[in-house]
């Protein structure tokens, strides 16, 4: 008796998994290969191999993130609208930050603002879930667009018009190593230049430059592929909204945040007229300590306030003239308060760094609270009309435009000044703390006569920076007889 036989599974291919894996949210449909663009991000990885190891960031970082947008940007078709271009401007403008702003964390912010800004571009993210649900494209990237990078792959291989590609550069490259081996030999001069630009890539060296050509490389297919074929994102939204059936369901407990805020608002006014003297009848305390107690939780108010009016949009119903009447005068009440709380919170950080010194942290967060106070205001126009469709768009394009307008502010340059004119008023001053700012702060502090700045090391082109290039004396150096610091 024969056993009967067992049907045989058909393996499934990479392909189909993933178009069955992330389903209409991302499809891919007919996207060619583009072996094109995989050559160019291996040579933006090559140069990111021979570019950023053992340096600081500046012009060489710039070149290397100014190559990965080139090659992303070649392959956005849409790049020729009018959003598009400007949200390239922004993020080359951000970028750019790497050669002018020595301050590490300046930098740093506006290298995320400028992906986040790439990434919610490419994606064509409008509401707040997809902008959200962006960030998660470039990373998703390297598994969905492994199909469309073998079909690339294969067809750069069966190509035959790299052949004489491939032999241009080999004797290129061979004619270079010898000649230069030559005339580097015949003289020192040569030699040395030569050693400038030539990499170390031996050892240790090699692993790290490798791995560092994968990842950019890597990094940059991503951005190729998203640009290619973005996810849909807005297939990612938030349940459709259901307007409560009685008004007052939502009138009330809104409502009562606009009396509290109202409260509130009087109570700054009366603190305003009466005075230091009636500040320190009812509390004890200094001026500047009652304005030190309060900026953090004016802040977290805003973004809770932001948070009601959200809510109570999806909430309240809209479907009569006189409920949407209602709905506007009751929000737009709420947020005409709450931009008063964040002038009231802008002062106190304004008096308190009068009092206690300027640092980074009281200006970005000084910053921060303007910037919520500009997305109120958007949220107020938008109520205007109950629609505000452009304003997660706007709102992260201010807060990128806000990081950017505080580096050309340079930060460091800036607390250096207003600490020493403080120190001219006040005599007090925390000059440990003028010592830890970066390079950008030195034209300030050498104009007082006092040499605190970074150290200027032996820094090739590629490290060049603006903020380095300006500070000339060493951090650690004697202070000069000019200098009023104590």
């Amino acid at each position: 008796m024969s056993t009967p036989a067992l049907p045989q599974s058909t393996p499934v291919p990479a392909g189909q998994f993933l178009d069955d894996l992330f389903g209409g949210f991302w499809p891919e449909q007919s996207l060619p290969a583009r072996p094109r663009h995989v050559t160019a991000a291996l040579l933006v990885g090559l140069l990111a191999a021979l570019v950023l190891p053992f340096r600081d960031p500046g012009l060489g970082s710039f070149l290397v993130l100014s190559a990965v947008g080139g090659v992303v940007a070649s392959a956005d078709r849409r790049l020729r609208t009018p959003y598009h271009l400007g949200a390239a401007t922004l993020c080359t403008l951000l970028v750019s930050t790497l050669v002018v702003r020595d301050a590490e964390w300046i930098v740093a912010l506006c290298l995320l603002a400028a992906g986040a800004v790439a990434v919610a571009t490419l994606t064509e993210g409008r509401s707040l879930p997809a902008l959200l649900v962006s960030g998660l494209a470039v990373p998703l990237a390297a598994l969905r667009g492994l199909p469309w990078l073998g079909r690339s792959v294969t067809a750069s291989r069966t190509s035959r018009s790299w052949a004489p590609a491939l032999r241009t550069v080999a004797v290129s490259a061979l004619l270079v190593l010898v000649f230069g081996l030559l005339f580097a030999s015949a003289d020192a001069v040569f030699a040395r230049w030569a050693g400038a630009v030539v990499p170390d890539v031996t050892g240790p060296t090699l692993l790290l430059r490798t791995v560092l050509t994968a990842v950019v490389a890597g990094g940059t297919l991503t951005g190729v592929y998203v640009a290619l074929n973005p996810p849909r994102v807005e297939h990612v939204a938030l349940p459709p909204a259901s307007p409560v059936t009685r008004p007052f369901e939502w009138l009330v407990p809104v409502g009562a945040v606009v009396v509290l805020f109202a409260v509130f608002v009087a109570a700054q006014l009366t603190v305003m007229f009466g005075g230091h003297g009636y500040l320190r009848r009812t509390t004890g305390l200094t001026y500047a300590e009652y304005v030190h107690q309060g900026f953090g939780q004016l802040t977290v108010a805003t973004l809770l306030t932001l948070a009601v009016v959200g809510v109570a949009a999806r909430k309240a119903p809209r479907s009569s003239a006189p409920e949407r009447l209602l709905l506007r005068a009751v929000l737009g009440a709420l947020c005409l308060l709450t931009l008063v709380v964040v002038a009231s919170a802008l002062y106190r950080m304004h008096v308190y760094e009068e009092a206690y010194g300027f640092t980074r942290l009281r200006l970005l967060v000084s910053v921060f609270e303007g910037w919520l106070g500009l997305v109120v205001l958007m949220v107020l126009g938008a109520g205007l009309q109950l629609r505000g469709p452009w304003v997660p768009r706007a709102v992260l394009l201010s807060g990128a435009a806000a990081l950017l307008a505080l580096a050309a502010l340079n930060p460091d340059g800036y607390v250096a000044r207003h600490n020493l004119d403080r120190f001219a008023g006040t005599g007090k001053i925390d000059a440990a703390y003028l010592g830890g700012l970066s390079a950008d702060a030195a034209p300030a502090l050498q104009r007082a006569g006092c040499v605190t700045a970074l150290p200027v090391g032996d820094h090739d082109w590629l490290e060049w920076n603006l903020g380095r290039a300006r500070a000339t004396s060493p951090r650690g150096a004697p202070t000069s007889p000019g200098c009023t610091l104590p």
